[in-house]
């Protein structure tokens, strides 16, 4: 028992795996559409000699007695295959368009694949030979025939709108902050009202002893903001958030192919007596210091080296100070070279005090279980610059609790997901597990296949 459980938890090598924003073809599963009908298993079973042969199949329709309905177990390809992993002979291998193939040459008939595999899509035939889907080369017969339209090949959403829209608002964010409105967050004046950063003010009443009410409603505004959006300003309008992405797109151009940035909260194996700096709590510790601080010496202690206000005064910049004050976004920018938004996580401030409002928002990010591919793909843990979304939860049937305190809204995550499962939601969050039903009928098909084995030796 002990070793099927590690057989399951096996990965594959880094180099097989895909990077985290590619799109690639899929074969999806509609289950609320499908009858049962077994065509898409009889047109499997005879494409290579025409008959209608299910038990030839690479695909296969199983009934769920507990929920109703059917369910079709077939490959998912997955990016990071199990199957390739635990395989002795290296019959497995996947190709650059995605698709993770089991070479007959190769292949001894082990079952090693089928044990790792969380949906024993490896099936076996009346021989006990293995056979996979192949996504039949690029187009699928089982998708061409199913009349319900419960089995459909895509990449996902073609357009990238979130991507399209996300990056201007930034840059329009950037250029409105830093060059036409010069000054910065912390005291931007426009003609109807004043817009006051929250940890600047909580800096300047701690510093001061005294609370200015038009000053007080002004840092409100922010914060309003966050009750309403949760941190939107975060991941759509923070100056230096927009710096910290352009720095993570230069470091992904970088890498090497093969290269796998981290993107867990960790730090690198040569600075593990630093791993207490990763972790999401400092930030509130920053922002306590920095009021204490202001509290002791009458100013504003960290607006000074703010890098969000660094990089809202840098245009126009003729001082030696102002140039001294620059050399903060190169060093905390390079941060993002271990791991992404390493500032936002672990350090920021203002993103800490928006934190604590946003645990507050009607507004939050769910990776529904139902949809979720959850083993096969989880591109959205993988995308998310926050780290936040929960992979193995996904892998165990479990919808991810995305934290509103720490999402940042980018909604990468609903803009890579290829199944519709992560989206924008409103209200309050609903917790709990969602069983997989894959990983339910898996046990069944390997029992029931196995038993149809011996049962044939037996004759």
């Amino acid at each position: 028992m002990r070793e099927t459980s590690s057989l399951r938890e096996a990965a594959a090598p880094p180099h097989v795996r895909h990077r985290a924003g590619a799109r690639l073809n899929t074969l999806l599963f509609h289950p609320e559409r499908c009858s049962g009908c077994g065509l898409c298993a009889s047109a499997c079973g005879g494409r290579e000699d025409g008959s209608a042969a299910p038990e030839a199949a690479r695909i296969q329709i199983l009934g769920n007695s507990a929920r109703g309905g059917s369910f079709a177990v077939f490959c998912q390809h997955c990016l990071a295959p199990r199957c390739l992993a635990v395989c002795p002979q290296g019959a497995v291998s996947r190709d650059k368009a995605g698709l993770v193939r089991i070479s007959e040459a190769l292949c001894v008939n082990c079952g090693l694949c089928r044990e790792a595999c969380a949906e024993a899509a490896p099936l076996r035939d009346a021989l006990g030979g293995i056979r996979k889907c192949d996504l039949c080369g690029g187009r699928p017969r089982c998708a061409e025939v199913c009349p319900q339209r419960a089995l459909e090949y895509t990449g996902g959403k073609r357009v990238k709108w979130l991507f399209l829209l996300r990056w201007p608002v930034q840059a329009l964010a950037f250029l409105l902050l830093v060059v036409v409105l010069v000054g910065s967050v912390c005291s931007l004046s426009l003609p109807v009202i004043d817009i006051l950063c929250p940890a600047g003010i909580a800096q300047s009443i701690a510093a001061s002893g005294t609370i200015l009410l038009a000053t007080l409603s002004s840092a409100l505004i922010l914060l309003l903001l966050a009750l309403a959006g949760g941190r939107i300003f975060c991941g759509w309008l923070c100056p230096f958030g927009f710096v910290l992405d352009l720095t993570d797109k230069a470091v992904e151009l970088m890498k090497k192919p093969r290269a796998k940035r981290r993107n867990a909260a960790a730090v690198p194996a040569g600075m593990r007596a630093l791993a207490f700096l990763a972790n999401r709590n400092n930030k509130f510790g920053v922002l306590a210091g920095a009021v204490a601080a202001s509290s002791l010496t009458g100013n504003q202690a960290f607006c000074t080296v703010c890098p969000i206000g660094v990089v809202c005064r840098s245009y126009g910049f003729d001082s030696a100070l102002g140039g001294a004050e620059l050399a903060v976004i190169p060093l905390v920018a390079a941060m993002d070279a271990c791991s992404k938004r390493s500032w936002c996580r672990y350090f920021c401030p203002v993103g800490a005090l928006f934190a604590l409002v946003a645990r507050f928002s009607p507004v939050f990010i769910e990776i529904g279980a139902a949809r979720c591919k959850k083993f096969s793909c989880k591109r959205c843990a993988e995308v998310c610059p926050m780290g936040i979304i929960d992979g193995d939860a996904l892998q165990n049937g479990q919808k991810s609790l995305v934290s509103k305190s720490e999402c940042i809204l980018c909604m990468r995550c609903v803009d890579i997901c290829p199944h519709r499962a992560a989206g924008l939601r409103f209200g309050l969050p609903k917790s709990g597990r969602v069983s997989n039903p894959a990983e339910a009928l898996a046990g069944a098909v390997r029992g029931a296949e196995d038993s149809a084995i011996l049962a044939g030796g037996r004759r």
